[in-house]
């Protein structure tokens, strides 16, 4: 399979830091470009000088959140990346970006959640995996950070 462009969906959580550091190296290893991608629900549109909640006080939302995109980085050196801020509902913009983009695999984290949390508020990843026209790769938590690899973990669990 020929990998030339990877779409990694994040949401600043451990879940989409492990996605990422996966994609970074998938990235790295085929010389793939890495679209790091943030979708943020339309919120209802506020007059200028409206200041309830916190809204129109200091650095916006979207401002806070163009910034915390822009610290996101490969963890891979010399991995080609872009990043991309869109809005609306984000397993619909993950999709369609894919599809305009030409996107070749999306590797994205899940939080793992069940029961009525899951029911009312649904999985994106659950919907991208179902909808996108091409490969998906979700990981459901972080890696460990030790250099136990998972054949030592489960030695170690059975002794």
């Amino acid at each position: 399979m020929n990998i030339h462009s990877i779409l990694c969906p994040v949401d600043f959580s451990e879940s989409s830091d492990a996605a990422l550091r996966y994609a970074s190296l998938m990235a790295s290893e085929s010389g793939a470009c890495l679209h790091i991608v943030h979708v943020e629900e339309a919120l209802p549109e506020y007059p200028p000088d409206f200041v309830g909640y916190g809204i129109g006080a200091g650095v916006s939302e979207e401002q806070r959140v163009q910034h915390l995109l822009k610290e996101i980085r490969p963890s891979s050196e010399g991995v080609r990346f872009e990043h991309h801020h869109l809005k609306g509902s984000p397993a619909r913009e993950i999709i369609d970006f894919a599809d305009r983009n030409k996107i070749d695999l999306i590797v994205m984290g899940t939080h793992g959640r069940k029961g009525l949390t899951r029911l009312l508020m649904g999985s994106v990843a659950e919907s991208v995996m179902r909808r996108a026209t091409c490969p998906v790769l979700t990981l459901r938590q972080p890696v460990p950070t030790t250099e136990e690899t998972p054949a030592a973990q489960c030695s170690a669990a059975e002794q």
